[in-house]
């Protein structure tokens, strides 16, 4: 399901929790957003539709990845 992308820095600042396998739906709906919204952008994180869970999605180079608890 498409969500709305939070632009507020306050809210994007709220620390994330670790992802489990309960959290693919937002996954889904994560990819499916970035997915809407890829003139804007090529990655997004759960925290950008309001779910503060350690997950990313990505454009790479044409194929879309999903990270689960990504580290660097």
């Amino acid at each position: 399901m498409i969500k709305e992308v939070i632009h507020d820095p306050i809210l994007l600042a709220i620390k994330s929790e670790k992802a489990t396998i309960e959290d693919l739906q937002v996954a889904e709906d994560l990819l499916d957003t970035l997915i809407a919204n890829r003139e804007a952008c090529v990655g997004m994180a759960a925290n950008m539709i309001g779910v503060h869970k350690r997950i990313i999605v990505f454009d790479n180079e044409g194929t879309y990845m999903t990270m689960f608890n990504p580290e660097i």
